[in-house]
């Protein structure tokens, strides 16, 4: 719903404000908030493809896998050093903001201490008269008038005014009782204006003086150490966990003329006293210097220190740049090598998927990705060898596939009955095809006979035996009517062309519902079982005989027996194979013979019918193996008299 949306209205919308936002620029009267939204819809759709075109640029300069490397090594290698020299410039910055902050904290500590010196002199001199002490005031204060001409004094005895400028204090605070005192006052909490104030008592005596904090006031440091006043004035607040400084509009004029002079502007903060009260504030100042100079002006006697270490650090600098230089171009070149091999795997790969087997990269390096180059080739080789094996297997899959469509063909196809019994077959090979073999053969009207057999092995060669075994059956049931007859006649001929490690199992019988009886012979096979109607029970029956292939003729004919068994209503007989009887479980357990014949016992009880009891016994066996697989061919030929 999100993306029909984009599709049908992004478009409409877009015109919209355009058109909205072009009526607007000419002029034309607009609903109340139109022109708006249409600047704001159209800011919106621009910062949208700035988006779309950067992840485009991005996913397209970022796919290769060299182009990513370079960028993420680039970032790895050039912006740390970026940072670290940033950080380095800061560290400076600050470092000789402190120093430069902290000479001119000292230097209005010493002038004030130099005027209280002063202030302090003149009261000494000033013990006699009143006519002595004018005169030596004067000569006293000389000196410091000519380094500051806009010098205040009040001369003070008691609380009367002896002598005084025009703009002095007219009173003397308490707190500054009974040692004076040099440092910063102001004259109003409000007030931004700052005085440097020397301030000595003598007895019931005292001196004022007092100077500006302006240009004047600095002029000796900056010729002394190159640091130059800005401006003062302003408060320092403090806010939630730190200090702020707040200053007024003439300074911040000052401050931006000064900000276009090359070196760094920094405050200073010495303290300040409240004139009225004596509280104590800081007061911000602001200078400017060259950390250069600075440090230069700094270095004691005749030796330029910061010219020596200016030079020392441009040779570790340069030294530095060459060697990251040196490991900047080794690492492009390492990222290119280990980029090159990645798009020759890249190419293989292509290669691979478009079905090009054959292809075979090039093992540029002795290194890990070489290694991963070699191992591609190998596993391209073995994958165009496991796509030939696949073809053949798919091959005789097919032949297989339709080698048991043949097997399955020479199997009884249709149903075959005889009058007064029931008939019920099936063959499960276990593979593709399989050696057992059963058949029914119409041999008159009132006889059939009947085979189950077992060639040893399974796979192609029990299944073309099996083939061969059911001509020769077909052949021989037609000229001999005696089942122990037609085995050793069977076992004759097929001596001299099974393979020595071959033979056959096999039981054949003879049904005549007319007499009611079955003749029977078995080769080595499987015991038959019988169900009795009368009794509910049943018997194997086992008439000894050789397997045939294993002996070519005398032995065999000498163990081989033929039996006869009546035909009662209700009688059942099975032929099976070892299949049946051999279903192994997952503990490695066999179904066995007594197993098989309880269910046909308990099939007989309520009188099953053929097609009935033969899906029994394969329900049992498949509940007895549960997810075990099929280990052998399993074929049964159920006979029930009716």
């Amino acid at each position: 719903m999100k993306r029909f949306f984009l599709e049908r209205w992004s478009g409409r919308i877009l015109l919209a404000s355009l058109a909205l936002y072009a009526a607007d620029r000419a002029g034309a009267p607009l609903p109340c908030g139109l022109g708006a939204c249409s600047r704001v819809s159209l800011f919106v759709y621009a910062a949208w493809g700035v988006v779309r075109v950067g992840r485009y640029l991005v996913r397209r300069l970022l796919w290769r896998i060299r182009t990513k490397l370079l960028v993420s090594y680039l970032f790895i290698a050039v912006v740390p050093v970026v940072l670290l020299l940033l950080l380095f410039g800061l560290a400076g910055v600050l470092f000789s903001g402190l120093v430069a902050s902290h000479i001119v904290v000292a230097e209005v500590d010493r002038t004030a201490v130099l005027l209280r010196t002063t202030a302090e002199a003149a009261l000494a001199d000033m013990s006699a008269d009143d006519a002595g002490s004018r005169t030596s005031l004067e000569r006293h204060l000389e000196p410091v008038r000519i380094a500051h001409p806009d010098l205040v004094f009040s001369l003070w005895r008691g609380d009367r005014v002896v002598a005084a400028s025009s703009d002095a204090p007219a009173t003397l605070p308490e707190w500054t009782r009974p040692d004076g005192y040099a440092g910063l006052v102001r004259a109003k909490p409000d007030d931004d204006a700052t005085m440097l104030t020397g301030l000595a008592r003598r007895g019931d005596r005292a001196l004022l003086l007092q100077v500006p904090v302006d240009e004047s006031l600095f002029a000796p440091l900056e010729k002394r150490m190159g640091i130059q006043f800005v401006t003062s004035g302003g408060r320092v607040r403090r806010e939630g966990r730190g200090l702020r400084v707040h200053i007024g509009d003439e300074a911040r004029k000052r401050v931006r003329a000064e900000e276009k002079l090359p070196g760094i502007s920094f405050p200073a903060t010495p303290e300040a006293r409240q004139w009225a009260d004596g509280k104590s504030d800081l007061v911000p100042m602001l200078f400017h210097f060259q950390p250069y100079d600075l440090f230069r002006r700094l270095s004691p006697g005749t030796v330029n220190v910061g010219d020596v270490l200016v030079k020392l650090l441009a040779v570790v600098a340069g030294v530095f740049l060459v060697m990251y230089f040196a490991a900047l171009v080794l690492g492009l070149m390492l990222a290119r090598s280990i980029t090159g091999n990645i798009h020759e795997l890249y190419r293989g790969t292509e290669r691979l998927r478009h079905g090009d087997f054959g292809n075979r990269i090039r093992v540029q390096s002795s290194d890990q990705l070489g290694d991963l180059a070699e191992s591609f080739n190998v596993m391209a080789a073995s994958m165009q060898g496991l796509l030939m094996e696949q073809a053949e297997k798919q091959r005789l899959e097919e032949e297989l596939r339709i080698a048991r469509q043949i097997q399955m063909s020479l199997l009884p196809q249709g149903a075959v009955t005889l009058p007064g019994l029931r008939v019920s077959a099936l063959c499960l090979p276990a593979a593709e095809v399989g050696g057992d073999y059963y058949d029914l053969l119409p041999l008159s009207p009132t006889r059939m006979g009947v085979l189950v057999a077992d060639v040893s092995g399974k796979g192609t060669s029990a299944a073309l035996y099996m083939a061969e075994l059911k001509g020769l059956v077909l052949s021989l049931s037609r000229i001999y009517d005696s089942p122990a007859r037609l085995l050793s006649e069977a076992n004759r001929i097929l001596a001299t062309t099974l393979d020595p490690r071959s033979f056959i199992t096999m039981t054949y019988a003879v049904v005549d519902t007319a007499t009611q009886t079955m003749r029977y012979a078995r080769a080595g096979h499987n015991p038959m079982i019988h169900l009795e109607a009368d009794s509910g029970r049943t018997r194997v029956l086992t008439p000894p005989g050789l397997g045939l292939g294993i002996d070519e003729g005398a032995r065999f004919d000498q163990i081989l027996e033929e039996a006869e068994v009546p035909l009662r209503s209700g009688d059942l007989f099975l032929f099976f194979t070892d299949g049946l009887s051999e279903a192994m479980n997952g503990r490695a357990e066999l179904f066995g013979e007594r197993r098989l014949r309880d269910v046909i016992e308990s099939a007989g009880n309520v009188g099953e019918e053929a097609s009935a009891l033969k899906d029994r016994i394969l329900t049992a066996i498949r509940t007895f193996v549960g997810d075990a697989a099929q280990n052998d061919d399993m074929t049964m030929v159920i006979l029930k008299v009716v």
